[in-house]
């Protein structure tokens, strides 16, 4: 057995383990994952983030042990970790993803608020892994008519406008969506209603998770699409069930994030390597 340092924090319910690179060390990370991160035999959680130092970079997977470029709720969740644990100093810092790098700007500590540089979407269809069409295609899915705009920001996600997001009754088409044949590595979708020109309220299905309660990612892919087609304005607030993200959206389609993170829970897992 394996003594392990780690910590839980979530960023509106989207929860995630943290831990230092050299706690996880030699092990083979895939099985340790899917084991920490069960919600019946493990901790549980959405997602695990292995923090590295010198250069500052963040290591994100999802919860079946798959690798994703970047998490906005775990990116946001890394900033506090790596502050508490002495990993990154001062109110201002760039971390190293798999999207690229991205700047934290801490805009609160009590409450927790950090705004990330998301960056700007990719919209050539080779970004997700398809070959055709991206923006506004209609398909037929689980029986259902659904009009699709899918891209690359910070991960691939396919946007969804819906009349209900929390209809519990869309949820197996947005399964249906993301692994449908026309996404090579599948794709997360984002079930977006208008609430009014400056409020969406959204949920997400996500690549080697399911059904969570956050995305940030998905926020800012579904604010940015939302403005691109008229329904809101530059600066978006994204009702999530367990809190909601600020968006901001310059002319240039590059999109910033506020939101919170809080941590959990502090200790060691005991993992039977």
């Amino acid at each position: 057995m394996r003594e392990i340092s780690l910590a839980k924090y979530h960023g509106c319910g989207n929860d995630f383990l943290l831990v230092r690179a050299e706690a996880v060390q030699s092990l083979d990370l895939k099985p340790l994952i899917v084991s920490a991160c069960g919600r019946r035999t493990g901790i549980g959680a959405d997602g695990f983030i292995v923090a590295e130092s010198d250069p500052l970079e963040m290591k994100f997977y999802n919860a079946d042990g798959s690798s994703a470029p970047m998490c906005g709720n775990g990116i946001r969740c890394f900033a506090r970790f790596c502050l508490e644990e002495g990993i990154a100093q001062g109110d201002s810092f760039a971390v190293q993803t798999g999207a690229g790098v991205k700047t934290v700007r801490i805009v609160s500590r009590d409450p927790f608020q950090a705004q990330i540089s998301m960056g700007g979407p990719d919209y050539d269809p080779a970004a997700i892994h398809t070959s055709g069409p991206v923006w506004d295609v209609s398909l037929e899915i689980a029986g259902q008519a659904v009009s699709l705009c899918s891209f690359f920001m910070s991960t691939v996600h396919t946007v969804w406008f819906v009349d209900d997001a929390m209809d519990e009754r869309l949820m197996p088409v947005a399964e249906a969506i993301h692994c449908h044949p026309m996404f090579g590595e599948k794709t997360n979708v984002n079930l977006v209603q208008v609430v009014d020109g400056h409020t969406l309220r959204m949920r997400t299905w996500e690549r080697g998770v399911g059904p969570t309660l956050a995305c940030g990612t998905g926020a800012c892919a579904s604010a940015l699409t939302a403005w691109k087609k008229g329904l809101c304005g530059p600066e978006v607030t994204i009702l999530l069930p367990k809190g909601q993200l600020q968006i901001q959206i310059d002319p240039d389609e590059q999109v910033r994030m506020t939101g919170p993170a809080c941590r959990i829970l502090k200790g060691v897992y005991c993992y039977d390597c």
